[in-house]
């Protein structure tokens, strides 16, 4: 009961432990102490002074402290020498002082007392949380006796892992006797161990197997006697046991089935020392396990081996990664032996590296063989780089030899066709020269000349297509009619020893797909069909139109399609090289006659327009190799040719013309000026920007060719005019813009012109672009 009170006083005291709660406190305790004093005047014929202010002093001195105490005692003498002690005789001056020494005293014990209470609470509180976050069980119990004799023990405290332990059905331990919580065997043993520690004094440590709920439970325990008993700390390490046997057993294992593997096999700690080695490591050295021990081991490996055998697996271990080493071991009776060692890091359950574990296997054999060997490879590898170079010397000649052959039977083909264009153009213009009179005649053979000049347009077209320097342009195209307009060049491809049919059917339909690469695409085809084709064979081209469901032609969805197709009697294809043909550098020729880039160009040109590719081929029986393009109506955007616009009136536009070819550039101004155009030429970039620096008066449009000498382009020169003068129209022209600029036109925010153009086609564009 004391000790409940001290502590609820306590309590109370650190609950208002401030400075100003204090003094308030114990002014108030002098204060009730007055009142007290007056009312013991009115009950006794003789009061005392001082009784009631021992109190005020204590409560005081327990609420406030040591000052706080003394400062009550200071104010309890005042108050009674100014109320009671009218004038101080020796009597009550010896009160008074006997007062403020007594007073003084209890202050400093109760003080002391209140110090002692408060870290024992401290202590007591700081236990508790300890012990309620701890993970091992604690509990506290005292005994119970019957006749002087231990009969048995009760819980006086449990922490919450002990009270987590407890047998299912027992709310608590606190209260409970080991005897009413445990009913079976568990419970008398629990009581003689507990009487063993009660009369020793412990500490004790042992691990002991209880029953619990019918469980098996291995419990370690500790626990050491106090004053209230005995402290017992405890906890449930059956999982761990059941781990280190399992791990025993594994271990056993394992040690069972390494002594019997045929190679050597060695376990190594996290320095590097190995820590045990299996049968056959110690059968093949012939020294004990102990000799083999930590670095033991290196004693029987060759001088000149262990430093770079040791390097590796300290490089290995820094990165926790595995290894592999080579080095000669002394075997058993003396004889050095190449070993071929392989070691693994190993790790604990929570992933910490324990080491390596590693195998080892005698290569003396192979060794001495992956050397007799290495001469014989260096040898051979000597003579086969001297015969591939050799070879690949012999494959260039070839391959330019047949680039060459190429190149010669397309290009005298091509100065054929041009020959007989510009016998027209030059005989045509010959004539009208010698006779300019006569209109008739002279229209006649102007548009003789205009007619084969538009051929010699698609054939440069062409060949630019073959070379692929063409920019892509997709429009609506009549299928059938440009195969039929292609057909001399594909005949001069073909050749006159093979047979070449063409069936354009007119009803075909229209595709959109870029025509020059279309072309190209025929022309690779026939190319491949001429070369697999033997002499006197025949090669068709044909062009229908067909209705694909889906999966019918690879990845072509249902629909209208015009198909294109190349068939040859040539030898066929393998199945195995059927599924490659579209393989890029794939090729079934021979070297130096072919790049095996053709059908992979095909394949992705068609895929791009949104169609497929298929080839039907047997071996002995041919090659049909079918271009499926998607159908497009005639009438679609692009299919329909550009009705001639009126005649634009040019009357007083003034042109700046930029062109360096001498020919075009005159008759282009003189074009010009028969619109009614005020022209100034200049004959590049540079002389039209030293133009621009002296002309004063604004130019309404910029003529210029799109590739010039003199280090600035078309581009550039347009660019430098319209950042000066921002109103003025432009109008590129151009014959070919080659690789470095063709792949722009398509980003460019002003027209271009190809050339060649008729002079309709010029006036159309310089009007165009002024309305723009």
């Amino acid at each position: 009961m004391g000790q409940f009170l001290s502590r609820t006083a306590i309590r109370f005291a650190s609950s208002v432990d401030r400075p100003i709660l204090r003094f308030c406190l114990a002014a108030a305790a002098v204060g009730v102490a007055v009142p007290a004093r007056y009312l013991a005047a009115a009950v006794t014929d003789y009061p005392t002074n001082f009784p009631t202010f021992f109190v005020a002093v204590m409560v005081a001195a327990l609420v406030g402290g040591l000052w706080t105490g003394l400062l009550s005692v200071v104010a309890a003498g005042l108050i009674v020498r100014i109320v009671w002690m009218d004038a101080l005789s020796a009597t009550e001056t010896a009160q008074l002082a006997t007062f403020c020494a007594c007073g003084a005293v209890i202050v400093l014990v109760v003080a002391a007392l209140r110090l002692a209470v408060r870290s024992g609470l401290a202590a007591e509180e700081r236990f508790r949380i300890a012990q309620e976050a701890s993970l091992d069980a604690f509990v506290i119990l005292e005994p119970i006796r019957r006749g002087g004799e231990v009969a048995d023990f009760r819980w006086t405290y449990a922490n919450p892992a002990a009270q987590a332990m407890r047998p299912k059905g027992v709310s608590t331990l606190v209260g409970r006797r080991v005897r009413d919580v445990f009913r079976d065997a568990t419970g008398p043993q629990m009581i003689d161990r507990l009487k063993r520690l009660l009369d020793e004094g412990g500490p004790d440590d042992l691990e002991v197997m209880r029953v619990i709920d019918g469980e098996e439970r291995w419990v370690r325990s500790s626990g050491v006697r106090i004053s209230e008993g005995l402290a017992i700390t405890f906890r449930d390490v059956s999982r761990e046991r059941r781990a280190q046997a399992a791990l025993r057993t594994s271990e056993e294992q394992f040690r069972g089935v390494a002594n019997a593997a045929p190679v050597m096999i060695w376990i190594s700690d996290v320095r590097g020392d190995c820590t045990w080695f299996n049968d056959a490591w110690l059968k093949f050295t012939g020294r004990s396990l102990e000799e083999e021990h930590g670095r033991g081991w290196a004693d029987g490996v060759h001088p000149d081996d262990l430093e770079p055998a040791e390097a590796e697996v300290r490089v290995a271990t820094q990165a926790r990664r595995p290894f592999r080493a080579a080095f000669r071991l002394r075997r058993a009776d003396g004889a050095w032996r190449w070993i071929s060692s392989a070691g693994a890091p190993r790790h604990d359950a929570y992933g910490q590296f324990q080491g390596y574990i590693g195998s080892c296997f005698d290569n003396t054999e192979v060794i001495e063989t992956t050397l007799e060997l290495e001469a014989r490879v260096i040898e051979r590898t000597a003579a086969l780089e001297a015969s591939i170079a050799e070879r690949a010397k012999t494959e260039a000649a070839l391959a330019q030899s047949q680039r060459l052959e190429t190149v010669g039977r397309l290009t005298g083909g091509v100065a054929h066709d041009f020959n007989n264009l510009l016998t027209v153009m030059i005989g045509g213009l010959d004539m009208i020269l010698k006779r300019p009179d006569e209109v008739a005649r002279v229209k006649r053979l102007g548009e003789a000349a205009l007619a084969a000049g538009q051929r010699g347009e698609r054939l440069t077209r062409q060949l630019l297509a073959f070379s692929r320097s063409q920019e892509l342009k997709l429009e609506v195209v009549d299928v059938a009619g440009l195969i039929l307009q292609v057909e001399p060049l594909v005949r001069r491809a073909a050749g006159d020893a093979k047979t070449l049919v063409v069936e354009a059917d007119p009803k075909a339909g229209s595709s959109r797909v870029d025509a020059a690469q279309l072309e190209a695409a025929l022309l690779n085809l026939v190319v491949n069909a001429v070369d697999a084709t033997p002499d006197a064979g025949t090669i068709t081209v044909s062009v229908r139109a067909e209705r694909l469901a889906d999966g019918q032609a690879g990845e072509a969805p249902a629909g209208d399609y015009v198909c294109v197709a190349v068939t040859d009697t040539g030898h066929g294809m393998s199945p195995e090289v059927l599924a490659r043909v579209f393989e890029p550098f794939f090729t079934t020729k021979e070297v130096g006659k072919g790049t095996g880039l053709g059908l992979a160009q095909v394949y992705g040109f068609v895929r791009q327009c949104g169609g497929a590719v298929t080839i039907d081929s047997q071996e002995g029986r041919g090659t049909t190799v079918s271009l499926h393009l998607p159908a497009a109506e005639p009438d679609a955007a692009g299919a329909v040719t550009p009705q001639a616009a009126p005649a634009a009136d040019l009357s007083g536009l003034r042109v700046l013309l930029v062109e360096d070819d001498a020919s075009v550039r005159a008759i282009t101004e003189g074009a010009l000026l028969e619109m009614g155009c005020a022209v100034v030429v200049a004959e590049h970039g540079p002389a039209a920007l030293a133009l621009l620096e002296v002309e004063t008066e604004p130019f309404d449009v910029l003529l210029s060719d799109l590739v010039m000498p003199g280090g600035v382009s078309g581009v550039e020169l347009a660019r430098a005019v319209v950042q000066r003068a921002p109103d003025t129209a432009v109008l590129l022209t151009t014959g070919y813009a080659g690789d470095r600029l063709a792949a722009a036109l398509e980003d460019l925010p002003w027209p271009v012109l190809r050339k060649p153009f008729r002079i309709e086609q010029l006036a159309r564009a310089l009007a165009e672009s002024v309305r723009a």
